[in-house]
């Protein structure tokens, strides 16, 4: 079995803020997802890998986490359901 490598948590943190950037500050969380994708030029085998609950990509698993993180070191906000924003 190939091991697939998987960003960070801190780089895919990163990744939300410089994509939220790029975005023009504001951004909904499909549109900061394929953001982060094309920051850090992921392969398809990382984007489609699956999470081990079986409830999803761990790509999306992991950013929900980053985004999570972000909102309680207070740099970004959740404007409305599913759209984020630089705090």
């Amino acid at each position: 079995m190939k091991m697939v490598y998987f960003p960070s948590n801190s780089m895919l943190e990163e990744a939300v803020l410089k994509s939220l950037e790029l975005l023009e500050g504001t951004a909904t969380t499909e549109q900061i997802n394929m953001k982060v994708i094309e920051v850090l030029s992921l392969s398809d085998e990382i984007v489609q890998l699956e999470d081990e609950s079986g409830l999803g990509t761990k790509l999306n698993y992991r950013l929900r986490w980053a985004r999570t993180n972000l909102k309680s070191k207070g740099k970004i906000k959740n404007v409305t359901r599913g759209t984020w924003t630089l705090a």
